[in-house]
């Protein structure tokens, strides 16, 4: 009976670390060097843009006028990593007067968009400077390439 019992109990904690182990592989699958992630929210974007530079290596999009609601803290726009680039974009917008981040994307693949923005905090009314900084990654060990900066204004109304 005791020996049921030793057996029982040690193939109920092989179960539980076999568990833990598959939900932490699971959980690193979508995870990159440095704590990078590729972002799950994104849609296929086959159309061409704008670019900053269309005889640049890299094809960074060119952002206008951005619109919103007073009060509200989503943005209903495309933050798209051209099919064209053979690189991960990540998207941070800061606002140019204060330096203070309100978005962070993870890693959007070439040829990827998100469709919309959820910024870390509501808007109130009025014109803000915004830079949005794009970071490129490489494809194959998700190294550090450049970034971009596209200064645009976010108009809150």
């Amino acid at each position: 009976m005791k020996k049921n019992k030793i057996w029982l109990i040690g193939t109920i904690i092989a179960i539980v670390i076999l568990i833990a182990a598959g939900g932490f592989f699971l959980a690193r699958k979508n995870t990159l060097s440095g704590g990078l992630k590729m972002e799950k929210n994104t849609v296929e974007w086959n159309q061409n843009l704008e670019s900053v530079d269309e005889s640049a290596d890299i094809q960074i999009p060119y952002y206008s006028d951005i619109y919103m609601d007073d009060g509200a803290d989503s943005i209903d726009m495309v933050l798209v990593n051209p099919k064209e680039n053979e690189c991960y974009f990540t998207y941070t917008f800061i606002l140019n007067e204060t330096g203070e981040e309100i978005y962070q994307s993870d890693l959007i693949e070439p040829g990827r968009a998100l469709e919309e923005v959820k910024l870390n905090q509501k808007m109130i009314s009025g014109t803000y400077k915004l830079d949005i900084r794009i970071d490129t990654y490489s494809i194959e060990e998700k190294n550090p390439l450049n970034n971009a900066i596209v200064s645009t204004n976010l108009i809150v109304s």
